[in-house]
């Protein structure tokens, strides 16, 4: 299996607790300006709909969701590659805040959004691979069981589970089309190698294409809200 470093997941590890601590330093500045603000995106600051990702409410919440990228983050970055990972990360992201932009007038922060697609991704690259990966059905099922356990905590008051829902439906998505396909070849009498054999242009035209359809959705949530069809 791919063991590269995943250097994307720490450097979205450092920019985290950087944001963290300038926003801390600035009197949570930072958070007035890039949180999830429902009449504000409708005022057109559509930054919004991305920033929330790199802010957190405190200590603890920030302290979570690190630990959750730590975990899980290393395993999808090493399988995906990291510029598939970077997509299933940003756009589960912003899948997130536009379920939470049109399901909830609540102010939201957070990347538990992104890190719900980040765990979700993980469904469809065990399923596709489960004649090559040891244990396929078990995995998936651990790993079930771990967002319904994280869907049923973000029932308590002031945790956004539209976030969470809109980000794990963007992150199964993108892996189905995404995810690596492995294959393996042997070399020599005693030795085999895992190649992926997916087509890469298949990739990047299915997450443009979802990431276009998320940019429409928002354009759409938008022009509803503001027409006055949705609340």
């Amino acid at each position: 299996m791919p063991q590269q470093v995943p250097v994307l997941t720490y450097v979205l590890l450092t920019v985290n607790i950087l944001v963290f601590l300038a926003d801390w330093l600035t009197g949570r500045q930072l958070t007035m300006l890039g949180a999830k603000d429902n009449q504000a995106i409708l005022a057109g600051e559509y930054w919004r709909l991305i920033t929330p990702l790199f802010l957190h409410g405190g200590i603890l919440h920030l302290g979570f969701n690190s630990y959750f990228l730590y975990v899980v983050g290393p395993q999808v970055e090493r399988s995906f590659g990291s510029a598939r990972f970077a997509a299933i990360y940003f756009l589960a992201g912003l899948a997130g805040t536009i379920a939470s932009f049109a399901l909830t007038p609540a102010r939201s922060i957070g990347a538990s959004g992104a890190l719900f697609g980040v765990i979700g991704a993980l469904i469809p690259l065990l399923y596709h691979n489960r004649d090559v990966l040891r244990n396929p059905r078990r995995q998936i099922g651990q790993i079930v069981q771990v967002i319904v356990i994280n869907l049923v905590i973000g029932l308590a008051p002031e945790i956004d589970n539209w976030s969470h829902a809109g980000g794990l439906l963007a992150g199964v998505v993108l892996a189905w089309f995404a995810a690596p396909r492995y294959v393996i070849r042997l070399e020599g009498v005693n030795r085999v190698r895992i190649e992926d054999d997916s087509s890469l242009l298949t990739a990047w035209l299915a997450i443009g294409v979802i990431g276009l359809i998320l940019i429409g959705l928002a354009i759409l949530v938008i022009w509803l809200k503001r027409s006055g069809i949705t609340s």
